[in-house]
């Protein structure tokens, strides 16, 4: 389903291993030393190549996002969103978000790409555009934090999709949301596909993956879903299934790496399902 190229850098390797193979065979067919060493300045080294090393992939993220001043990218993985593959990083930086999305803006217009601006009222937001030729919607989400010194969380990110999928800054307000909550991204589905209709919504709160379950398990008994499935992952993952008649929700919770107080990325997914034929997946 993927689009996207994995280039995995075999013919450098390869390229790489016969420099490698070239040295042994020089050292075996090199002559017998003569008896009595022979003076370095008279010595006639032997032609040798050095090995080719080999030249380390971009991943897509570094191919489609170029590096902002003074920050270093944190890829966080594959994942879905709405049905479709999904590729996430991070980075942090102290220069505003303003000045973060104005620099991608006009990276993205360097590249000729039709760029799509949607602030989020607070300094921040999004910039997106879509490739049609990898089928791919590509977006920068910043975030200020409003504090002192500045602090700008951004998540560059691809979803490859066909065209049909529009992104928002703000959450949608039938769902329950944690104090301080920030959206770092909002993707809803408007396709004729299995995944109509459905909403991928991402943010940063403020707690542990395990207090942030405890208030979405609240949170939704009061809103009439049922919780169906609870998970706890590795590195301190935290997965939960909601439902109630014709629709599922799926809340996944990953602790921030920071100093400070603890934080965790969220992300909820709304489907709608038959309501006669609702199952976990």
């Amino acid at each position: 389903m993927s689009r996207l190229t994995d280039r995995t850098g075999a013919l450098t390797r390869w390229l790489g291993l016969g420099g490698l193979l070239l040295l042994v065979l020089t050292a075996v067919t090199l002559p017998e030393p003569p008896p009595e060493p022979v003076p370095a300045s008279q010595a006639e080294p032997a032609p040798a190549r050095e090995p080719v090393a080999p030249t380390p992939t971009p991943s897509p993220m570094q191919d489609r996002f170029p590096a902002f001043p003074r920050t270093t990218l944190i890829p966080m993985g594959r994942m879905e969103t709405n049905g479709n593959p999904m590729e996430m990083a991070f980075f942090e930086t102290q220069s505003p978000p303003g000045e973060v999305m104005e620099f991608y803006a006009r990276e993205f217009r360097r590249q000729g790409r039709r760029v799509t601006h949607q602030p989020d009222g607070a300094g921040g937001g999004v910039v997106n555009y879509y490739d049609e030729i990898r089928g791919a919607l590509v977006s920068i989400t910043a975030i200020g934090m409003g504090s002192k010194p500045q602090r700008t969380l951004v998540f560059p990110s691809i979803v490859e999709t066909p065209q049909g999928m529009h992104l928002h800054g703000s959450a949608p307000a039938t769902l329950p949301r944690p104090p301080g909550a920030m959206t770092v991204l909002r993707v809803d589905d408007r396709s004729t596909g299995p995944a109509a209709n459905s909403m991928t919504l991402t943010e940063v709160a403020t707690g542990t993956p395990t207090m942030l379950a405890a208030f979405y398990r609240e949170a939704f008994a009061e809103r009439g879903y049922t919780p169906s499935e609870a998970r706890s992952g590795t590195h301190g993952v935290e997965m939960l299934t909601f439902q109630k008649r014709g629709e599922r929700l799926s809340v996944s919770l990953a602790p921030v790496a920071k100093d400070g107080p603890p934080e965790s990325l969220v992300t909820v997914v709304q489907e709608w399902t038959p309501p006669l034929t609702e199952s976990i997946p």
